[in-house]
Formats: C-alpha cells, structure tokens, sequence
C-alpha cells in the first residue's frame, strides 16, 4: 500500500474542492476551422420556432381540410340535384354525388390515418423518453391521448357521415338502352327495333332494380327487358324507358328514366300481286299484275319480278309479266317495287302447278344442250320424256317449222338454212287425248371468229389517245360483231402484262403515271374462237386538276348540298383558291375546298369549282345538281268529325304538302268549293264523305278523302 503512488489529476480537470479553470480562449489563429458539411446545432429558440411553424402549417391544413369536408358534407346534405352547378359541369347529377360522397370518404380517410400516426408518435415519445424524465413522459402521455381522442372523434364523424350520406348516393347508369339495329334514325317502316338495358350500370350493392317500363311514343307501351317493337307508321318517336329501384338499405324506390330517338322516314310501299290463274295444270302460263301497288312516299317508278324462284329479280320490269310453268310444283313469286324516294318493298304469292289430265309432251335434242344447232347437222330429236295420266302414249307427231314431218318417237332432222325454227310435238295417249309443245331453237351458220370493235373517249389522233394523268378513259367493244352473234367475253388489258384488267363490254380506266401504254382487247366467243384490238395511250406528266364532289346530288327543294373538291391536286406547286359557281343564278364567290350550299328554287343545276394556283394557273371540274319539288299531298283536318245536326264544320288543309295552288272540295256530293279553308253545314243526320283534290302548279293532282258523322237531334 505504501509504494502505490498516488494518481495525478488530469491537467484542467477539477478537483472535488476546487472548481475547474476556465480553459483561455485560443486566438483567432488557433482557432479549428468547422470542415465542410457537418450539421450545425440551431440555437434553441430557432429550433421551438421552427417546431411553432411546422405545427402551425399542420394545423392549418387540417382546420382547411375539416372546413372543406364541411361545406362538402352540407352541400350534399342540404343540396338538390337541380343545382346549377350540375349543369355547369356537364355531367348527370347522380354521378356528381357520387364523386363528391366518394372524396368525403377519401378525406376522412386520410384525417384518421394522420390521427392514427400521431398516436403512434405519441407512444414512440413514451416508450423512449428516460424513467427519470417524467416531464417528457407526461407530454408524451398528453400527446398521445389527445391524438387517440382525436381520432376516436374522427371516426365517429365518418361514421356518422357514412350511414347520413349512404341514402343520397345514386345509381350510375351508363349506355342505357342499347338497340338493334344500332342506327335508329332514317328507318323505313315497317320495322322491328329491340331496345335492351341489360347492360345499363346499376350499383346493385346499393340497389334493386325492380322493374323495367317502356313507352314507344305510338301508343305502345310495355314492361320488361328486353324488349322488341315494330314501328308502322312514319314520324319522329321519343322511347321512354323508366327503371325503377329500390335502395337496399332504406327501401326508398325512386326512378331514373332514359329516352331513345327512332326516325321513321320512309314507309315501304304496299306490294299488291295479282296472278291469272294462280293455280292450274302444267304447263301453266301465268301473267301477273302489280300495278296496284301503292305508295304512301310517292309513286312506284321500278317494278322487278323473280318468277323462277332463283332469287333474283331478272324475270321482268314491267308492271305486268307473263311466264310459263313446265314442271308440277309450288312456285314463289316474288315482286320488288321501287318507290320514288328510292326505298325497296317486296311481297310474294305462291303458284301452285298441278299434274295435267293430258298428256305432256317433252322435247329433246341427243347431245344438246340449249336451243342452239348448227346448219346442215344432223340432230336426233326424242319425244321418250313425254308423259301421259294413262301411262301409254300411243303416237308421235313432229313438225320441225321448216315444213320438215315426222311420226315416230325419235327422228333425225337437218336444218338447211340459219333461222329460228319452231319445232312442234303432239302426242295422243291410249285414252286419245292430247297434248303439245312448241320449242324454238335457233339455227346457226358455222362457227367463225368475232370482228373486234374498240373505240375510245377521248378519240385516238393518229392511232394514239393522249392526255394528261391522272387520264381517264373510256373504253368501248359494245360493237363488237360475231356471225353466230354469241359473244361470251371481253378481255382488256391496259398495263400490257398479258393479265386481263377488266371484263366489261364497255368500261373506263385511270392512268395514273406518265408513260405509253399498249392497251388491248380480246373479244371470244361460244366457240372459243378470238380476235384482238389495240390502242395505243400516251400519257403525260400530271398537272393541275380540279375535282368536285358532292352529296347528295338531288333531293326535293330546298336542298343543301355538301361540295368537296379536296380531291383536287397540283403536284408541281399548291392550289391557293377554290371559286365556286352554283348555277343557280348566284354569283360566283371564292371559297375552301369545302361548302355547302342551299338551291331553293327547282331544275338541273351545274355547280362548277375552279382551282386556282399560286402561279395563276385554273383549272375547273362540275357535277349535277337535280332538285324536284316537294310531291303535292292532299290532306286536311275538320274542326269536329262527328255532333248532332245540323253541324257546322270548318275544313283546313294546311297539314297538305307541296305548292298546292288548286282546292276542290266535294261535300258528299251536297255542295262544293273552290275556297282554302270552307266551311259547310250538314243539315241531316248521317255519314258523309269528304274529299279534297289538291293540284300544284304542273296540275299534278291528289285526293284525301275525311268521313263526317251526323247524328240526330
């Protein structure tokens, strides 16, 4: 113990008894300089102020928050969904309310979650503040508990919030009613739409759909979907659907309802077919009627019969037609009018062809198909497909037109000269009853190839037809001649590969680059023999062209006609002006590429536009424009159709169409009048008609015709 030596205090530490020395300040010098980007202690104040001002902004955020969850929350509460405001935004209330309940959410949302981290902060404070520290644990404490408070508080209004604004949320129905077919606008009646909601949004969470109601705006109306309706009459038809719904947690039923526009524009004619006779035995000759089809857009201008059954209306264009039924059968006759708005309509009868009591002759031709022979060949002509009700067909008699006979089943003829010849077969059954038959052939001179025809628009100079591309030309082989008259095909070939370009007897041709092109033509006919033609196109570099186009070409007064010449083009510069010229009348003026124009007046117009280039240089292109006068309609409206006598009654024609400039009224032939709008009084009870013959001012003429019903005293 005696040789430890005692431990020296550290220099500058103090002693137990003696306070420490203050350390002599270094020199300016001597100083250490701070290095570069270590942190520096704030003062205490800076550092509470600092604090201040961070919890200030929070504050202020949350009170700004609160503030507009409130005007929200109050707007919702005590708004109506015939604000303003809905309108302003553009979009259906319901959808509004939704978004603005939904955000409501959002934010209460994010005040819990705030309130919920503060807790956690608070109890972090707590759990790290030392135990001897007791007034950091009490702040951590308070803190703590009031953010808990805070956020109690907060869920309690969310809650609140939720269960007050649940009820107002609405249904969010988007593309309603769906239909088929999608277009419902310039529909021609009759015809069947199906609307379907099926596929309407409905938050069925939140609600039930109880039912579906529909109302077609003709008188029809019906529950249900989906649904189909056949609309008959022309006019303009607002479909109501309402859906009713019911709130799940309310039971409150309200109702959304939704409109669809349906355009009846057209209406088919009434396709009338009469047939005579429209039952008999083979072979039957029918000839049918349709000229008392009518319709109500205006008169049939195009009649098309499929009397064959092959489905294609090539067996007539007439009114009337006439056909011949060989075979026993049920045949569909069909007849497809065209009515002067352009719309189709097609009805069909049946014929029924039953098997005759006589027999029935057929002819034939051993290895020919057709009606065509050849001169000076022999042909085996067969009667062995005749038929007879007795089964036994006992003789044959052939007269071949050419005074050539013959009286067995089978003969063997030889025409001499080309012609059409009727060939005759009678044949007598066992019961010596009688039937015949008459069939053409045509008999031709030996097969020899055709004579090619082809001519050009523009015409060739010098064997060569020349423009500028693009080049449009016409090409024509129509005369085209062949000594049997059979030609088949026409081949044309406008680039000179070898490939057949076009088929058509005449056609046209656009020659798009500059250049010399060899067209030809191959003319064949039904013996396989051919003949060519060529020309020769010399085609220029393109220049200025001008292109017009327009829709629609004609229509009833007055017409706006949409005018397009961007299809013009100036491949060496650019086109600066477009002048117009309607043909009307109006002066020309200069315009863009696009216009529209209105012709109140009726006739054929010219509309002309001119392209005109930087460099000065025009060019022009025109169409067409037809414009017919509204079609003369009679029709009026009495200011009673029925009362007790005597009665008195105004007629007014204004609901009749076109310039009518004529009126001839006809009182049930108890009076008449010339006046617009008479009146005329029925002395006597009864049922008169009325009828008004209204002409425009070509004398074109149509008659309405009104019932008035008089009753006793």
């Amino acid at each position: 113990m005696d040789n430890q030596i005692p431990q020296q205090p550290k220099p500058n530490s103090p002693t137990p008894t003696q306070p420490p020395a203050p350390a002599p300040a270094p020199s300016a010098a001597a100083q250490p300089q701070k290095p570069a980007g270590v942190a520096v202690a704030l003062p205490k104040d800076q550092s509470k102020s600092n604090k201040k001002l961070v919890i200030g902004c929070i504050s202020a955020f949350g009170c700004s928050l609160l503030l507009f969850v409130g005007v929200l929350f109050a707007f919702l509460a005590f708004g109506s969904t015939d604000n303003p405001i809905f309108g302003f935004l553009g979009v259906p209330p319901g959808e509004v309310v939704n978004v603005l309940i939904t955000i409501v959410n959002l934010i209460f949302l994010v005040l819990v979650f705030a309130a919920f981290i503060f807790v956690v902060i608070g109890i972090f404070k707590i759990t790290t503040a030392r135990k001897d520290d007791k007034d950091a644990r009490r702040k951590g404490t308070m803190f703590t508990f009031g953010a808990l408070a805070i956020m109690i508080l907060l869920i309690f209004i969310w809650i609140f919030a939720y269960f007050f604004l649940a009820p107002k949320r609405t249904t969010a129905i988007k593309t309603p009613i769906i239909t088929e077919p999608v277009k419902t606008t310039g529909l021609t009646a009759p015809i069947t739409v199906k609307f379907d909601a099926s596929k309407a949004s409905v938050n069925k969470k939140t609600f039930d759909i109880l039912s579906y109601d529909w109302n077609f705006d003709d008188g029809a109306t019906a529950r249900g979907n989906p649904q189909t309706h056949t609309f008959t009459d022309l006019g303009n038809f607002k479909v109501k659907l309402t859906i009713t719904l019911k709130e799940k947690t309310t039971q409150k039923e309200q109702t959304v309802e939704f409109t669809r526009d349906v355009t009846i524009q057209n209406k088919t004619a009434d396709v009338l077919i009469k047939a005579d006779p429209q039952k008999g035995v083979a072979p039957l000759a029918v000839d049918f009627d349709g000229s008392d089809s009518k319709s109500p857009n205006g008169e049939i201008t195009a009649y098309a019969w499929d009397l064959d059954e092959d489905g294609t209306f090539d067996d007539g264009d007439e009114a009337t037609a006439t056909y011949i039924y060989e075979k026993v059968g049920t045949y569909k006759v069909s007849l497809r009018v065209t009515d002067s708005t352009g719309a189709l309509a097609t009805n069909s009868i049946e014929i029924e062809v039953t098997v005759p009591d006589t027999p029935v002759p057929a002819i034939t031709v051993e290895g020919v198909e057709g009606d065509e022979l050849e001169l000076n060949k022999p042909y085996v002509f067969s009667g062995a497909s005749s038929t007879s009700p007795t089964g036994k067909i006992e003789k044959y008699t052939w007269d071949f037109g050419d005074n050539g006979k013959a009286a067995t089943r089978s003969a063997t003829h030889i025409y001499k000269e080309a012609g059409d010849y009727d060939v005759v077969l009678t044949v007598t059954d066992s019961s010596k009853k009688q039937g015949q038959v008459t069939k053409r052939f045509k008999v031709k001179a030996p097969a020899q190839a055709p004579l090619p025809s082809l001519k050009t628009t523009p015409q060739p100079a010098n064997g060569v037809v020349s423009g500028q591309a693009p080049f449009d030309v016409i090409f024509d082989a129509s005369a085209s001649q062949d000594a049997n008259d059979d030609i088949v095909e026409y081949a044309w070939d406008f680039d000179g590969d070898g490939k057949t370009d076009d088929a058509n007897a005449v056609t046209s041709h656009k020659f798009l680059t500059a250049g010399n092109f060899n067209v030809s033509l191959t003319v064949t006919d039904s013996d396989d023999l051919f003949a060519k033609a060529q020309v020769v196109v010399k085609v220029d570099a393109a220049g200025l062209r001008a292109d017009i186009a327009a829709e629609p070409v004609s229509g009833v007064v007055p017409l706006t006609v949409k005018f397009d010449a961007s299809g013009s083009s100036y491949p060496e510069g650019r086109i600066v002006n477009f002048e117009w010229d309607f043909g009307d009348g109006a002066p020309p003026r200069t315009d863009a590429s696009k216009v529209s124009y209105q012709y109140t007046a009726v006739g054929t117009f010219t509309a002309k536009v001119t392209a005109i280039t930087q460099d000065n240089k025009r060019a022009a292109a025109q169409v067409s424009i037809n414009v017919r006068p509204v079609p003369v309609k009679a029709c009026f409206e009495p200011s009673v159709s029925s009362g007790k006598a005597p009665l008195e009654v105004q007629f007014d024609p204004t609901c009749s169409t076109g310039t009518v400039v004529k009126y001839r009224w006809n009182f049930a032939n108890l009076g008449r009048s010339t006046d617009r709008k008479p009146k005329f009084e029925f002395k006597d009870p009864g049922a008169y008609d009325i009828s008004l013959e209204v002409a425009d001012t070509q004398n074109v003429v149509d008659t309405f015709t009104g019932k008035i019903t008089v009753e006793a005293k």
